[in-house]
């Protein structure tokens, strides 16, 4: 990225810090979604699984959503992986996120501020179900399943690759009661419930995800 363009960005992520902080209202946390997904748009691209994630809290006004997934993009900016012009959606791209996740599940273990420690668990959600569903979304085009392209979400994507009655099953019965609880977890962090999300559920649900991605698509 251009030195040019890097100051951009950078000024971007520090108007999403004074936007996204708890003593905005609605407005300023719509006004962040909007501004953290022309951030991705202008660096990793539009593919990225995060840019779903703020498009639908965008038309849908979700104030909770919003917020919380631009507060996603300003971590992964701190963690240097807003750099590529380009995403092409990967094995390793997908890794680089769950590394991410694993780091901010580690770090809300030893943090002692409740607040601070939910929202830590909540970005790791965030960023370990956008891998999901994308691993889902590989998953179902080399296997050759259609799928509704507008409508990918992490369980109409596990819907698609599990259909006993059409004998269709990409992914085991045990890996899809899996897949539902791990898609519970990033709904939690979707809709803002951060105080129902435990240490435990995001642990397992990163760990998890990294297993059934070098399963099924090494």
């Amino acid at each position: 990225m251009a030195e040019k363009e890097a100051e951009i960005i950078k000024g971007r992520i520090d108007k999403l810090r004074y936007l996204t902080n708890d003593e905005q209202g609605s407005d300023q946390w719509l006004e962040a979604g909007g501004l953290a997904l022309t951030a991705l748009y202008d660096t990793v691209g539009g593919s990225h699984p995060l840019a779903s994630v703020l498009e639908t809290a965008l038309k849908a006004k979700d104030w909770n959503g919003a917020p919380a997934a631009s507060r996603t993009v300003i971590t992964l900016f701190e963690q240097g992986s807003l750099k590529s012009p380009r995403l092409a959606i990967d094995h390793e791209i997908e890794g680089d996120l769950l590394d991410i996740a694993q780091a901010q599940t580690q770090a809300a273990e030893n943090n002692n501020d409740p607040n601070q420690k939910q929202l830590q668990l909540a970005i790791a959600a965030f960023l370990a179900g956008a891998s999901l569903e994308d691993s889902l979304r590989r998953l179902c085009d080399s296997r050759g399943i259609t799928y509704d392209a507008q409508r990918t979400t992490i369980s109409k994507l596990q819907s698609a690759l599990f259909q006993p009655s059409k004998q269709i099953e990409v992914i085991s019965s045990s890996e899809n009661k899996q897949i539902t609880a791990w898609g519970d977890t990033r709904n939690k962090a979707d809709h803002g419930k951060f105080g129902e999300i435990t240490y435990a559920e995001v642990l397992t649900m990163v760990i998890g995800v990294r297993a059934f991605i070098d399963k099924h698509l090494p």
